[in-house]
């Protein structure tokens, strides 16, 4: 065996090891452990060892527990949301195609895909947008990706598979005049609070509910959070009129959670990524806002702002912690129908 095999195989070692003590120990004390193991097996030889443990080899539910558990454990540091986007697909795909990871197959990532093109249409007779479809797929890619570089499989079975072409849509965003309704459309404190940061901040759902009252600058109104996306820290900012509503939610509580935004009832526990979309939701059907509203919204709608008062695309990009400068430009380079409205009643 020559030395980069004994490698691999180490790693196979510690890898088996941190998998069935994962039930057992806290994910600190893994690290540690896995620490500690490929320090004492540096200058171990080994001569052979199977990937999976014996006992994973006899059920194929088994061994994609495992490799399930294993990626879980590596990914320790991914959002939680991510983690589930990665973990649902490949539960999908593994129900569907009953048939060990490790096995599949180009064919078999296509005969998925398909299915997760109309697995609505019996529901609701609509396919899933390409959008989502490709969504999919990249979760799938990523993960057999990740398998190839444990060394797991030999290649990626979705590497092969060309996205789908998607028709580019006009940004979704509100207008001043459903911004000023659903100003109005709050009854509570809290949603005002709600509706004001996510104006204000641009941020996304699970950075806001990742924000805690000691990170706030009520001087400058800037919050310096780490990105859900990039695992970069970037600033965001609370204007007065944010500020204002937002103090007369903190004053009005009781609690000493430390979250911004906490329950209505004891034990006060800070808001989910659900109970956000759900205010924001609510309000927007009282205010009798018949497009969609969601907080992701407010995000494009602070983008689109920005934008129309002429603010650059590198610092449109800066704002809203875009990694990639394609990405903003992708979505704040087009111009909205009542600016080209603007321009065409100037040239005329």
């Amino acid at each position: 065996m020559n030395n980069a095999e004994n490698q691999s195989v180490k790693a196979q070692i510690i890898n088996n090891v941190i998998v069935s003590m994962t039930y057992y120990l806290n994910p600190d004390v893994l690290e540690m452990l896995e620490r500690v193991l490929a320090k004492n097996l540096v200058d171990v030889v080994i001569e052979r060892i199977n990937t999976l443990p014996m006992e994973m080899k006899d059920s194929i539910d088994s061994q994609n527990g495992y490799i399930l558990q294993l990626f879980l454990y590596k990914k320790k540091k991914l959002q939680d949301g991510t983690k589930y986007g990665y973990v649902s697909a490949i539960k999908r795909l593994v129900t569907l195609v009953y048939k060990p990871l490790t096995d599949m197959e180009e064919s078999d990532i296509y005969y998925y895909l398909d299915w997760y093109e109309n697995r609505n249409v019996p529901i609701t007779g609509k396919k899933n947008q390409a959008r989502t479809i490709n969504n999919e797929r990249r979760f799938l890619s990523a993960f057999f990706t990740w398998m190839r570089k444990e060394k797991l499989i030999g290649s990626n079975p979705v590497e092969a598979i060309e996205p789908l072409k998607v028709t580019k849509k006009p940004i979704d965003y509100f207008t001043p005049e459903e911004m000023a309704s659903l100003k109005d459309g709050c009854e509570s404190l809290r949603e005002r609070a709600v509706i004001e940061v996510l104006r204000s901040t641009g941020a996304r759902v699970g950075e806001i509910v990742g924000i805690t009252i000691d990170l706030i600058n009520w001087e400058t109104g800037d919050v310096m959070i780490l990105g859900e996306k990039g695992n970069r820290y970037r600033t965001l900012y609370l204007d007065p009129d944010a500020i204002h509503h937002f103090r007369k939610y903190l004053n009005s509580r009781t609690d000493n959670n430390p979250a911004i935004f906490v329950s209505s009832k004891k034990p006060h526990q800070a808001l989910s990524t659900c109970a956000i979309r759900g205010i924001v939701k609510e309000v927007a059907q009282r205010a009798g806002i018949t497009s969609r509203a969601y907080p992701h919204k407010m995000r494009k709608t602070l983008g689109m702002e920005l934008k129309n008062k002429g603010v650059d695309i590198g610092t449109i990009q800066e704002i809203m912690g875009h990694a990639d400068s394609k990405v903003t430009s992708l979505y704040y380079a087009q111009s909205t129908p009542d600016t080209l409205r603007v321009i065409r009643n100037k040239a005329a």
